[in-house]
């Protein structure tokens, strides 16, 4: 009777232990692969500053990949201020698009122009 009863107890701590690995080994798995709080792209998000109003109002400022974002936070939710595009890139981008004008507009000006 007793070894029985000492059987059954280690088949349950046994089983205890394997369900515990196989637990651990998940999470293990889940923080590897980036699984756990919303993925790699969570970490797009960067707060760049916060400005209390009051004790239950704030504005944030909050980048995520090209784009700057001020939010409005209250007990109510959240509000959309004001959105652009990262200064830089911006920047970069009307460059480019100056550079395809001025391209375009020299070659329909020699396509316009009459060969002498």
């Amino acid at each position: 009777m007793e070894t029985s009863m000492l059987s059954l107890l280690l088949q349950s701590m046994l089983g205890l232990a394997v369900v515990l690995g196989i637990f651990a080994l998940l999470v293990w798995g889940m923080r590897r692969l980036n699984l756990h709080q919303g993925g790699p792209s969570q970490r797009d998000f960067k707060i760049i500053q916060r400005l209390y109003i009051d004790s239950k109002n704030s504005i944030v400022e909050v980048h995520h990949k090209d784009q700057h974002y001020l939010l409005g936070l209250s007990p109510g939710g959240m509000v959309q201020l004001h959105s652009e595009m990262n200064p830089h890139k911006q920047n970069l981008n009307e460059q480019n698009l100056n550079k395809q004008n001025r391209s375009e507009l020299t070659n329909n000006h020699l396509k316009a122009s009459p060969d002498e």
